[in-house]
C-alpha cells in the first residue's frame, strides 16, 4: 500500500473557544443583546433584499432573454426548413427515414399511408 501524506505534519483538532472570541471583539463594544439585535436586524435585511435584488435582476434581463429566446427560435426555425435539421419519418415497420426537405417527407408519408393527410407526432427532443 503507498501512504501519501498530503500534508507535512499531522493535522490537529482546532476549537474556537468564546472568551477568545469575545476579547478579539472587544473593539465593537458590544454585549450580548446587543450582538444578537444586530444579527437579527442583519437577517432580515438579508432576508428582504435578497429577493429584491432577484426580482430587480429579472426585471432589468428579461428583454435580453426575450431576445435571446426569439431568436434562437428563429433560426431553429430558419433551420428545420432550409434542411439543415432534417425531418423524421417513422414507417408502420419503425424504421426511420430522415428527409431534409419537407414537401419530400410529406409525399413519403403520403405514398406509405396511401392518404392525403399524414400522421404528425409532436414532442420534445
Amino acid at each position: 500500500m503507498l501512504d501519501i501524506a498530503l500534508l507535512p505534519w499531522r493535522p490537529r483538532l482546532r476549537r474556537i473557544d468564546s472568551d477568545d472570541v469575545r476579547d478579539h471583539a472587544s473593539w465593537l463594544e458590544f454585549d450580548d443583546l446587543s450582538g444578537l439585535v444586530i444579527g437579527l436586524v442583519w437577517t432580515v435585511v438579508v432576508l428582504v433584499a435578497a429577493p429584491l435584488i432577484a426580482v430587480l435582476l429579472a426585471a432589468l434581463f428579461l428583454p435580453v432573454e426575450i431576445w435571446i429566446a426569439a431568436t434562437l427560435g428563429v433560426l431553429y426555425v430558419v433551420a428545420r426548413f432550409t434542411g439543415v435539421i432534417p425531418w423524421t419519418v417513422i414507417t408502420s415497420e419503425g424504421t426511420i427515414e430522415r428527409y431534409r426537405f419537407l414537401p419530400t417527407a410529406l409525399g413519403r408519408i403520403r405514398s406509405l399511408n396511401e392518404s392525403p393527410r399524414p400522421r404528425v407526432r409532436w414532442h420534445w427532443a
